[in-house]
């Protein structure tokens, strides 16, 4: 696995506009579809958190390993992300998180929640209960004044009404930091 850093430049010139076609394509699957959904999630996240080798589609579990999260496979084999940076924080335990949180270049959080395991006997691939994408809202006085406050929201890809349109939340959310502390956002903050 590469822990070194990566360039900030390299991640910021990313495609826009794949971003925006892979969320569109998760939230315009029907509610009813929840197969077509998990293979959509899981081509955003190849796409905005690439793993170093391999592919979100075919990750059976992740796991916290020290301070990066790692994904294995059928096979036995693991991977890191390709710029472990982008994991910051989790929830659950370690060795079965059942979130992991997620923050690309431009600050913007992406919340992985998974779905339990069905207990077949065999190796199964991870079930994706949810992904929700952070959108702020920021707040000024008026507009020859700097922005003084934000609202953070939550939009779910996964989890949608029954025509597949995505649903926002807005909630505090507490995590585990890679580093052991607490990681908290707040529905409300100050920039």
């Amino acid at each position: 696995m590469n822990m070194l850093t990566f360039g900030k430049n390299e991640i910021e010139n990313q495609e826009k506009s794949f971003v925006a076609e892979a969320v569109f394509a998760v939230e315009t699957i029907s509610a009813k579809k929840q197969q077509e959904k998990q293979i959509k999630a899981k081509q955003l996240l190849d796409t905005l958190f690439p793993l170093e080798s391999g592919s979100h589609q075919n990750v059976t579990a992740y796991v916290i390993d020290y301070r990066h999260v790692m994904a294995y496979f059928k096979d036995g084999s693991h991977s890191g992300l390709q710029h472990p940076k982008h994991f910051v924080a989790y929830n659950g335990e370690k060795e079965n998180p059942a979130s992991i949180l997620l923050k690309d270049a431009a600050g913007s959080h992406v919340e992985v929640t998974f779905g339990c395991h069905k207990g077949t006997g065999n190796i199964e691939l991870v079930n994706i209960a949810d992904v929700q994408l952070e959108t702020c809202t920021k707040l000024c006085a008026n507009s020859s004044e700097t922005m003084v406050a934000a609202m953070r929201h939550w939009v779910s890809l996964v989890k949608g009404d029954e025509n597949g349109k995505p649903n926002v939340c807005s909630e505090d959310k507490e995590f585990v930091a890679k580093n052991g502390d607490d990681y908290s956002l707040g529905y409300c903050y100050s920039l």
